[in-house]
């Protein structure tokens, strides 16, 4: 049985405070961001401490997990003034290697919700964002998939796409489970 839909799997997520998602061969953890996850953020954003850190900075990251368990990647979300703009804020796909991590994608002007689609490209899942504002007036939902090297950085050009219909869960609707990266 799956260790999303067993009991005692149900029972030690609640005492855990961790929500978990069964998305096909996939579960999401939200669990806010790591010490390490943290600390690599704030070594990447600040380009390895030549940049100033943006104290404004918040962060709302989930983890995709495969069934036995096993980090995928991670999905996560910045705000602050240095993230965001008239069109959205930023979003980073980051895959954990060892003790860092690579970056999959870096992708801007991204409005919530963010949604974790039932549908893989080159067996990472395509991700859906809310594209609207920065000149665009009627929102829609775009797709992100990974090319087999990275995801595309502009949510509104190709090879982004607007699909008939998206099928999966949401997993930010919104920034109020984000934590300041500098504190």
């Amino acid at each position: 049985m799956r260790f999303a839909t067993s009991i005692v799997g149900a029972a030690l997520l609640m005492m855990t405070g961790t929500t978990w998602l069964s998305l096909g061969q996939q579960v999401v953890a939200s669990n806010g961001p790591s010490g390490p996850l943290k600390a690599y953020l704030r070594s990447y954003l600040s380009l390895g401490g030549k940049v100033p850190p943006d104290t404004t900075t918040r962060v709302t990251a989930f983890s995709v997990k495969t069934d036995d368990g096993k980090t995928k990647e991670y999905i996560v979300y910045l705000s602050g003034q240095g993230w965001c703009g008239s069109g959205g804020c930023t979003m980073l796909v980051l895959e954990p290697i060892e003790s860092s991590f690579k970056v999959l994608g870096r992708v801007t002007i991204v409005q919530l919700p963010i949604r974790l689609l039932h549908s893989t490209s080159h067996g990472y899942p395509d991700i859906g964002v809310t594209v609207q504002g920065g000149g665009i007036l009627s929102a829609y939902e775009a797709v992100l998939s990974f090319n087999g090297e990275r995801y595309h950085s502009n949510p509104s050009l190709p090879p982004a796409r607007k699909p008939t219909a998206v099928q999966g869960k949401i997993i930010i609707s919104s920034t109020d489970e984000s934590v300041p990266l500098y504190e």
